[in-house]
């Protein structure tokens, strides 16, 4: 809705800052927000690492891990393909409403979508 009403009003400099830098600010604010409750004293450091150590925190680790792998290979793959992101959006409200899903953004979806198609040799 933001996005049709900068165009509603004429504001392509704003777009085109957003279509390059967009993402990036996305991710940091990402990461901002989920590191305040460290910044904020709701989660001191010693819980913090205490949290990390355990089987629960060593496995979200790894996972964390590989979907911010994918989630850099879903960034590449939607610069390069950008119309891709129709299926992603279409496929993420779809599996929220048959499959009771939550959305959580297309870019794991775009880097497990590139992996697949690296892998079957389409890309």
């Amino acid at each position: 809705m933001s996005l049709a009403l900068l165009r509603l009003f004429g504001l392509h400099t704003a777009i085109r800052w957003l279509d390059e830098r967009g993402t990036a600010l996305g991710i940091f604010l990402l990461v901002i927000s989920l590191l305040a409750p460290v910044a904020g004293d709701r989660l001191s450091l010693r819980a913090f690492a205490r949290e990390l150590l355990r089987p629960s925190g060593l496995v979200g680790l790894a996972i964390a891990a590989a979907a911010a792998y994918l989630g850099r290979g879903g960034v590449n793959f939607l610069q390069s393909y950008p119309a891709a992101l129709v299926g992603l959006i279409v496929g993420s409200v779809l599996g929220t409403i048959f499959l009771g899903g939550v959305p959580t953004g297309p870019l794991i979806a775009a880097g497990v979508t590139a992996l697949l198609l690296q892998a079957l040799g389409q890309r």
